[in-house]
């Protein structure tokens, strides 16, 4: 989603990497970076008028994967998500005051769930 693309571009452009989907390993670099995002969306329907959609909205399923302490990266996405018009639904570290650690990847890990509304006109 083009979306959380531009919301997160200052992210980006402080290397860490932004990507739909899952990070791939390339023939380049076989490991993960230090931190990095991934997402996925789900758009439905939210808004109607005489049988016509007139508003969507886009659910955006975030984690952040990081291998040091993921709190000020967290701070930087909900402000940049914010300051991009996303509205948060939920986020979770899963763990009990301070960040998740998840053994199998050996990284820390955030979970957000967003929200984006948007008036449109389909059907007229």
């Amino acid at each position: 989603m083009r979306k959380v693309q531009e919301a997160l571009s200052a992210l980006i452009a402080t290397g860490v990497p932004v990507m739909a989907g899952i990070w791939r390993a390339t023939s380049a670099d076989q490991s993960p970076p230090v931190q990095y995002v991934v997402y996925s969306s789900t758009t439905k329907e939210d808004a109607h008028n005489d049988d016509h959609v007139k508003g969507t909205k886009t659910f955006v399923y975030m984690n952040l994967w990081s291998d040091t302490d993921p709190t000020e990266t967290a701070d930087t996405i909900r402000r940049l998500m914010y300051a991009a018009g996303f509205f948060m639904i939920e986020e979770s570290d899963k763990g009990y005051n301070q960040p998740a650690y998840d053994a199998p990847t050996r990284q820390y890990t955030v979970q957000w769930t967003w929200v984006w509304h948007e008036e449109v006109d389909y059907g007229s």
